[in-house]
């Protein structure tokens, strides 16, 4: 057995399955929000789950839900949290903002686990898709996809924080709804 090889192809299916989570980092930080660290937690702790429900269920989720569900769900979740951005950013002008205006509250446990499901989803197909031909591969994709998910959140956070709310200040809301509904639909397609 090819360790290297392996170890190899439990990083690229962790980048890969979590580049959305770098575009919901990126959109929370365009509103200069911190995504706090125990919601970033929540979220991938859920998406641990649904790794570990695909990989070692997959046979009896396909059997029972079918492939186009999943993204539908996924994108519907996502979706809803990027209108919900536009509606604090612009269509609830005057109740809960602070001197930085527009700014909606950081992600608490309920948007943590909306968002936990909603980027997890795919999760499943990919644990499943990882471990059906080389069961060795279980463990590391399972660490992968949860440790990549967690640093696509921050990084992308960190980004909109620092680059980004910098130079779309007043476009902030309609952009970050915008790239969190585009994230949705890539849920969809993906």
């Amino acid at each position: 057995m090819d360790w290297s090889a392996l170890l190899f192809t439990a990083v690229l299916i962790g980048v890969a399955s979590n580049l959305d989570n770098l575009g919901v980092g990126m959109a929370y930080g365009m509103l200069g929000v911190h995504f706090p660290h125990r919601v970033n937690l929540l979220v991938n702790a859920i998406g641990l789950c649904t790794v570990l429900a695909g990989a070692l269920g997959g046979t009896l989720v396909a059997r029972y839900l079918p492939a186009g569900t999943s993204s539908k769900v996924s994108c519907a979740v996502l979706m809803a949290v990027g209108v919900g951005y536009w509606y604090a950013g612009y269509l609830r002008p005057r109740l809960r903002r602070d001197h930085r205006a527009g700014r909606p509250d950081p992600p608490g446990w309920r948007a943590g686990i909306a968002l936990g499901f909603g980027l997890s989803f795919t999760n499943v197909a990919n644990g499943f898709g990882a471990t059906v031909s080389q069961r060795a591969l279980l463990a590391p994709v399972v660490v992968t996809v949860t440790a990549f998910g967690y640093l696509n959140i921050w990084l992308g956070n960190l980004i909109g924080i620092e680059v980004l709310a910098r130079w779309l200040h007043r476009y902030g809301p309609l952009l970050a709804g915008l790239l969190m509904i585009l994230v949705a639909l890539h849920q969809l397609v993906a």
